[in-house]
């Protein structure tokens, strides 16, 4: 079993009520709207994307109308569970296995942080290849200055140093973005440009929003 099949089937055993809570409201309340925002600006209704690495898919059900939606996770749980799309498709983002060309555009949320830099430029370069030219890519990134850093540092400590649990409540975050310049280079060496960068209170300063387009 791989990490993110154990993650996903050993989900409601590696919890706490506190961070339940908190991140219930999130997926509900605060991501979706965001998604939805940046989407629309992004990208025509009833455009193709590809969201790749979508877990449960639960901030997808306010846009499945509005775009057609292929979602895909290399953990067979987490797709089991996904109700917000009609195409799911088990893949590792690194090797997807989707012929060139085919979608307008990608996004996830959450995702890019769990690999190397090195792993990243592919994923990226592996991006660029499955979508049309010009087309955009969405990412949801949280950074090393981000409030879920603090958020998740606290909830772990306490879980961890004063009730003793030893808890990992997500797989390890390898590249959270340090700086436009850090990912900036990241993005240039994958043969995208940065054409737009959000990191504000519309998701109380939790991930970077990315909008990148193929250099071409």
């Amino acid at each position: 079993m791989s990490e993110w099949d154990r993650y996903w089937s050993e989900k409601k055993e590696k919890s706490s009520a506190l961070f339940d809570r908190v991140a219930d409201f999130y997926r509900r309340r605060i991501i979706p709207r965001l998604l939805e925002f940046f989407l629309r600006r992004n990208y025509d209704q009833g455009a193709l994307l590809l969201h790749a690495g979508c877990g449960s898919g639960r901030v997808d059900q306010d846009i499945s109308n509005r775009f057609k939606l292929v979602s895909l996770d290399i953990a067979m749980p987490a797709l089991k569970i996904n109700t917000s799309s009609r195409v799911l498709v088990q893949g590792n983002i690194l090797e997807l296995p989707i012929k060139a060309n085919s979608f307008d555009g990608v996004y996830n949320l959450g995702v890019m942080e769990h690999f190397t830099e090195e792993e990243l430029v592919s994923i990226l370069k592996e991006f660029s290849r499955v979508t049309k030219p010009h087309a955009k890519v969405t990412l949801f990134w949280p950074p090393v200055f981000g409030t879920s850093e603090i958020f998740l540092k606290s909830v772990h400590f306490i879980l961890n140093n004063i009730f003793r649990r030893n808890i990992k409540l997500h797989p390890d975050e390898i590249t959270r973005i340090k700086s436009y310049k850090h990912v900036k280079s990241i993005c240039d060496r994958a043969g995208f440009k940065i054409t737009d960068y959000y990191f504000g209170p519309k998701d109380f300063f939790t991930h970077v929003v990315l909008t990148l387009q193929k250099d071409l």
